[in-house]
């Protein structure tokens, strides 16, 4: 994935060890959207970004992984920083 101004570059690829990928795309506080894909079993496999916006690729493993620990640690600008 990847980023050039406003546009936007996704490439997935079929046969990559996943059962199911998504993209999403988050303007405010991806967080949310994060978690929501966490508990349905995706784990985040790429991410890129503009000055406005976060993009994240989600797949799901075939394979379970032995360690599949990943975290987010998030800051959230004051308006005044918008």
């Amino acid at each position: 994935m990847a980023t050039a101004g406003s546009r936007w570059a996704v490439v997935m690829s079929r046969n990559a060890g996943f059962s199911d990928q998504v993209v999403e795309l988050d303007l405010l506080y991806p967080s949310e959207g994060i978690h929501r894909r966490w508990d349905s079993g995706y784990r985040i496999t790429s991410t890129a970004a503009t000055c406005d916006q976060a993009a994240f690729v989600f797949s799901v493993p075939r394979k379970k992984l032995p360690d599949e620990t990943q975290e987010l640690f998030e800051r959230r600008l004051s308006p005044a920083h918008m």
